[in-house]
C-alpha cells in the first residue's frame, strides 16, 4: 500500500477493512480473556457501527467529481497498519498493549483523513471525527484494564 494519492473509494475500503479487522480482534479478545469480555464485545459492536457510519456517509455524498477529482495526496495507508495477531502465548497485558496501539493508530488515521478531506462536503470529515471521538474513549479504558492486570 505504497500509494500516496488515494481516491475516496480507496480510503473507504481501507476504513471498512480497519473496522472489520478491529471488530474481529476484539471478538477474539473476548473469547480469550473473560475478565474484560463485555468491554471487548462492546468495542466490536461499535466497530461495526463505525463501518456503517463511514460507508453510509460516503455513499450518500459520493459524486463523480469527488471520486474522479479528489485525491488524498501523500497519505500512506501503510503508516496505519497494526499487527493484531494473537498467539497462544499472547498474555492479557500484551493483548491490551496491542489494543492500545490499535486505537492510537486508528485515531491517527481517522484524524488524518478528516483533516485532508476538509475541502469536501462537511459530512465526510464530520463522520471521521465522530469515529475518532468514539474510539478515543477506549484508550483510557484499555489502560485501566492493563493497570489492573
Amino acid at each position: 500500500m505504497e500509494n500516496t494519492n488515494l481516491t475516496a473509494s480507496a480510503i473507504i475500503s481501507f476504513t471498512q477493512e480497519l473496522e472489520d479487522h478491529s471488530a474481529e480482534f476484539y471478538e477474539r479478545l473476548a473469547e480469550l480473556f473473560e475478565e474484560a469480555r463485555e468491554t471487548f464485545l462492546a468495542f466490536a459492536t461499535e466497530d461495526r457501527k463505525n463501518k456503517k457510519l463511514v460507508t453510509r456517509t460516503y455513499q450518500e455524498t459520493i459524486t463523480d467529481a469527488l471520486e474522479a477529482c479528489f485525491a488524498f495526496e501523500g497519505l500512506r495507508l501503510a503508516d496505519y497498519a497494526i499487527e493484531t495477531t494473537l498467539t497462544a502465548s499472547t498474555s492479557y497485558s500484551e493483548a491490551l498493549e496491542m489494543a492500545i496501539e490499535l486505537e492510537d493508530k486508528a485515531c491517527e488515521f481517522y484524524l488524518d483523513v478528516a483533516e485532508r478531506s476538509q475541502s469536501l462536503l462537511a459530512t465526510i470529515p464530520r463522520a471521521f471525527r465522530r469515529v475518532v471521538k468514539k474510539r478515543s474513549k477506549r484508550k483510557p479504558r484499555l489502560q485501566a484494564l492493563r493497570d489492573q492486570a
